[in-house]
């Protein structure tokens, strides 16, 4: 996959929800690129994706804080969960493989359930 394409990829996903005020590239290589989805004035979520080692990131940040991730790295996921952003949760459901839209779609339901959103 091409850096254009992951790139157009990560756009067109992150526009299918509403929650997210707007997209950033903030940081683009031959192989790697980093967005930022501004959700609110404090809340924002970082999407690292490097196609060079298939390195992944998706972290909800609040107040510049972690407040959840998903990560993968050579070729194995794991979360920081909700309740515990500084843990590392290798566990069935933490170890499973995610989209960025999966990702999403546990921020949009978490932001919900906490009548953030």
């Amino acid at each position: 996959m091409t850096i254009e394409s992951v790139k157009r990829q990560i756009i067109q996903i992150g526009e299918k929800f509403r929650f997210i005020n707007s997209i950033n590239l903030i940081d683009e290589t031959d192989f790697a690129v980093k967005f930022r989805f501004e959700i609110d004035s404090s809340t924002f979520i970082q999407i690292y994706h490097n196609t060079s080692t298939g390195t992944k990131n998706y972290i909800l940040i609040r107040d510049l804080r972690r407040c959840y991730s998903r990560d993968c790295y050579d070729g194995k996921w794991h979360r920081h969960p909700f309740n515990d952003p500084s843990n590392h949760d290798f566990s069935l459901e933490g170890s499973k493989n995610v989209t960025l839209y999966d990702f999403l779609k546990e921020v949009e339901d978490f932001l919900i359930k906490s009548k953030q959103l």
